[in-house]
């Protein structure tokens, strides 16, 4: 912690940053950029949505959603880094979304709408051809992120009877074959979307808890809108020492690939922050109006 006569820590020098991002407009398709924002230009153009975009470990190749126009139909798709060779990997016809690719490039876990009578959703691996496609547990799963020794896997998870603008999920964690599940939040409202730092030790992550729904505290927030408020935190592996990053709206996150920052998809803009809530910098990137989903790769 700064002491009071401690000078504030600057700014992030966004020039600094090295790396790519890729993200996605809303869900109007599917960007790359430098990872100071720089350089931005869009690599999809198709009348399906086309977003949730996650890089494959070399930076080769992008696996993303695209949702047709029936709203009911999501595949996970994957092309290469430039927007070429676009192909269907799921073939379901059913929601799949929350792509993420093993720290070794040899898979991709997702969570989908199939085996669940399209009420919830489970947690899958495939390979990067869509091939040898395996159900990881009964849970349900969302948004499943690997850890970097590719030994464990973070997900989001609604729990019994969650309804409402701001239902009750949780985050968990699995081993990758599936088995010895833990849960990591207990709070009311949403936690979600888990990022892991570079190094293993922790994991970044959105909560509602800040909302005022939910929270009688006098800093606490909201949206004016349908959904929550949802501001970055950040926990040990294990669950412990979760502590607010900062108060500032923000729900899709993704660590620099050094682990010195968290690139944060804010209201309406990406911004990077340190892990101990210092040093906010906007990302600008240049006809994006509403960039979401961030991934970020050296």
């Amino acid at each position: 912690m700064v002491s009071p006569s401690s000078p504030a820590p600057s700014p992030i020098d966004i020039g600094s940053l090295r790396g790519r991002i890729v993200f996605s407009d809303e869900t109007q398709d599917i960007w790359v950029a430098r990872a100071d924002g720089s350089g931005a230009h869009r690599i999809t153009d198709a009348p399906a949505q086309e977003f949730d975009p996650t890089w494959s470990p070399d930076g080769s190749r992008i696996a993303y959603r695209h949702q047709t126009g029936d709203g009911e139909t999501t595949e996970i798709f994957v092309m290469h880094a430039d927007g070429s060779d676009q192909r269907n990997l799921t073939r379901n016809r059913v929601p799949d979304w929350g792509p993420a690719w093993s720290p070794d490039g040899r898979w991709i876990a997702w969570n989908s709408a199939v085996g669940t009578g399209a009420y919830a959703f489970a947690g899958y691996v495939m390979r990067p051809d869509g091939s040898r496609v395996t159900r990881l547990t009964r849970h349900y799963v969302e948004y499943p992120a690997w850890s970097p020794d590719g030994t464990e896997l973070a997900f989001m998870a609604q729990e019994p009877g969650a309804s409402g603008t701001d239902p009750d999920y949780n985050i968990f964690v699995l081993d990758a074959d599936g088995s010895n599940v833990r849960r990591l939040t207990d709070s009311i409202g949403e936690d979600g979307w888990p990022a892991w730092s570079p190094d293993g030790t922790q994991i970044a992550f959105a909560s509602a808890r800040d909302d005022c729904s939910v929270s009688d505290a006098p800093d606490c927030e909201s949206t004016g809108d349908v959904g929550p408020w949802m501001d970055v935190w950040i926990m040990e592996a294990d669950g412990s020492g979760q502590r607010r990053v900062t108060s500032g709206f923000g729900q899709f996150l993704a660590w620099a690939p050094d682990g010195r920052e968290i690139l944060v998809a804010g209201s309406g803009s990406l911004y990077v922050i340190r892990p101990d809530g210092s040093g906010r910098a906007s990302v600008p990137v240049t006809g994006v109006p509403h960039p979401l989903f961030p991934d970020w790769i050296a």
